[in-house]
């Protein structure tokens, strides 16, 4: 039986810009019409604990702790990650209208390649209102990202054969190349290097998890206007995850589960304007995981998932599928909340149960 180990963590834009830009996406939502500018400027009306964050500098100093707080969790799955040594990492992320748009929308896209350019700092600065990257590149910096083309074929035919109605894809149409919910994981992981020296294969593994938000977010439609079908639910989530698992598991390689999300993002939290998050439906999440909940996960309505603005979640989902199909168990946690920074972000490491694991 193959080890696999499992690692959560989020792929919020903001490390791709300086810190000091952070502040400015509730700005800049407010300008884009997410946020009503009245709600935007009524800031003695906010939430207590949002108004702290803000507090008498715009937000500066809180963008500060929380951009150690993410540091030291992406250094800390960096080196889970270097230690386990896997043959290839698999990233289960979503697409928010960058290669699946209006001509084909997939519940899910399992992408093969050998090796594929991807230009995750064109236009990373617009949350931000900024045109500078952290490490002050060209925007149209290529970064190639290898593949797993083995691997990839390998279980995307074993999950058609387990019926499965799954996509794949061999290339992007998308001028950045890969989504950024899969090149912002590799940028972070080596965020160093921009995620130029990144060393191991990438599987992406795409969840539509936008839904019926995809097509308004992305044409910025009004509540009420038509929106579009459902995302997959949670419970084919949870279940794509444990096949995965069982697969990877008979399979000669090493493998890195990787869920890449943030939780509630107030820019899908209708209930409070889109100015803040549901931070006490991430914290019931992140209750779930600390205590081995997590198994339940697939019983989760996607109707209750959506109220709280945690349509990310179902790339988790996934993990916790592949998670609880091999016994695996959390060891490391971090819930890094935020107000102001548009959404709470999760790390989590599982490590591996297999016999090599244990002996080392």
């Amino acid at each position: 039986m193959a080890d696999i180990l499992g690692l959560g963590l989020s792929h919020f834009p903001g490390p791709v810009v300086p810190v000091e830009h952070w502040p400015r996406m509730l700005e800049r939502n407010m300008k884009v019409g997410r946020i009503p500018e009245p709600v935007f400027a009524a800031q003695s009306e906010w939430p207590g604990p949002m108004r702290d964050e803000w507090g008498d500098d715009d937000g500066l100093a809180a963008a500060h702790i929380h951009w150690r707080r993410l540091k030291a969790g992406f250094a800390d799955l960096r080196r889970e990650l270097d230690a386990f040594a896997p043959d290839f990492v698999l990233i289960w992320g979503d697409d928010q209208y960058e290669n699946f748009r209006l001509d084909c929308v997939p519940a899910f896209c399992v992408y093969i390649f050998d090796q594929i350019m991807t230009r995750p700092l064109k236009g990373a600065g617009r949350p931000f209102l900024t045109d500078q990257n952290a490490w002050g590149l060209p925007a149209d910096t290529e970064i190639p990202v290898t593949g797993h083309h083995q691997a990839a074929h390998t279980l995307c035919s074993a999950l058609l054969n387990e019926r499965f109605d799954l996509a794949y894809a061999y290339e992007t149409k998308a001028p950045k190349g890969l989504a950024h919910s899969f090149s912002n994981t590799i940028i972070y992981l080596d965020h160093e290097n921009a995620g130029r020296r990144f060393p191991y294969p990438v599987v992406p593994f795409h969840v539509n998890c936008y839904g019926n938000q995809l097509i308004k977010t992305a044409a910025r439609l009004e509540d009420g206007d038509p929106i579009s079908p459902p995302a997959p639910s949670p419970r084919r989530c949870f279940e794509i995850g444990q096949a995965t698992a069982r697969i990877l598991a008979d399979s000669p390689w090493r493998v890195a589960l990787i869920a890449s999300s943030s939780w509630s993002h107030a820019s899908l939290t209708a209930k409070h304007d889109r100015l803040y998050p549901d931070i006490e439906a991430d914290r019931s999440r992140f209750n779930d995981l600390r205590e081995g909940r997590f198994a339940d996960w697939g019983a989760l309505d996607l109707k209750q998932i959506e109220d709280a603005g945690q349509n990310e979640i179902l790339n988790w989902i996934c993990l916790a599928g592949a998670m609880t199909e091999l016994g695996q168990h959390v060891t490391t946690l971090d819930l890094v909340e935020s107000y102001i920074f548009n959404s709470s972000k999760c790390f989590a490491v599982f490590p591996p149960t297999g016999e090599e694991a244990r002996a080392r």
